[in-house]
C-alpha cells in the first residue's frame, strides 16, 4: 500500500495511505522508514495505528494521574471522552492497573478519609460521592464502615460549626428542622441529628446556668 501524504498533527502523524488514513507517532514513523512515496501492507500499517494509540492513551492517563488521583470508571471514562474506543480504552486500564497507577481501594479509602476528616460528611453522604465516582457497594460499605465512628464524632463540632448562631432558641423549631435537614444533606443520620442538636441545646443550658 503507497504511502500518499503525511501530514504533522499535534502529537502524531496522519498517515494517508491509498484507502486509508493512520495515526502513527513519529518514533515509529522513523523506526520503520515511513516517508511519501513508500508501501507499507495494511497489517503493518494498522499495527502501527493502534500502537501509536495506544501509547497516546497511556501518557494521556499518566499526565492526569500527575495532577491527581482516579478511581478505575472516571479514568476510563476520561478516555472514551477522548478516544471513543472501548477496546483502546480497556487495554489502557488494564495496564495502569498493572503497574498500580489505578487501583479503586486505595483511591476509595483516601478519598472516604477526605469526606470524612476535611468535608465532615456523614455516612450516607459518603456513600454517594463514592458510587458516584464509579466505586462498587462492597468497596464503598468498606470504607464507610471504617469511618463511620470517626464520622459521628465529627457530628457535634460539625453542628456547632455550620448551625450555631441559628440554635439560639430551644423554642424555635423552625429554625430547628432547618438545621436538621442541613445536617441530613450532609449526610447524617436523622435520629443521630435530632440527638446532638438536643444535646447542644442542653449544653448551651447549663454553659448559662
Amino acid at each position: 500500500m503507497k504511502i500518499t501524504q503525511i501530514i504533522h498533527k499535534k502529537t502524531y502523524y496522519e498517515v494517508h495511505a491509498e484507502n486509508a488514513v493512520y495515526e502513527i507517532d513519529g518514533e515509529l514513523l522513523r523506526q520503520y522508514h515511513i516517508q511519501e512515496g513508500s508501501n507499507l501492507d495494511s497489517d503493518t500499517l494498522e499495527e502501527l495505528h493502534q500502537k501509536s494509540r495506544f501509547r497516546r492513551a497511556y501518557r494521556r492517563a499518566c499526565y492526569l494521574l500527575d495532577d491527581r488521583d482516579y478511581s478505575y470508571c472516571m479514568m476510563y471514562q476520561k478516555l472514551m471522552h477522548t478516544y471513543q474506543d472501548k477496546t483502546l480504552c480497556v487495554k489502557v486500564m488494564e495496564q495502569l492497573i498493572q503497574c498500580g497507577a489505578i487501583n479503586d481501594k486505595r483511591y476509595a479509602q483516601k478519598f472516604a478519609e477526605y469526606l470524612v476528616e476535611r468535608k465532615h460528611y456523614g455516612s450516607y453522604r459518603v456513600r454517594q460521592e463514592l458510587l458516584r465516582k464509579g466505586i462498587d457497594k462492597e468497596l464503598t460499605e468498606f470504607c464507610i464502615q471504617a469511618l463511620e465512628e470517626q464520622s459521628l464524632e465529627n457530628l457535634p463540632e460539625t453542628l456547632a460549626k455550620k448551625y450555631g448562631s441559628m440554635l439560639t432558641d430551644p423554642q424555635d423549631f423552625k429554625t430547628r428542622e432547618k438545621v436538621v435537614a442541613g445536617m441530613i444533606r450532609l449526610g447524617y443520620d436523622y435520629q443521630h441529628v435530632k440527638t446532638a442538636v438536643e444535646e447542644y441545646f442542653q449544653n448551651l443550658q447549663d454553659e448559662n446556668s
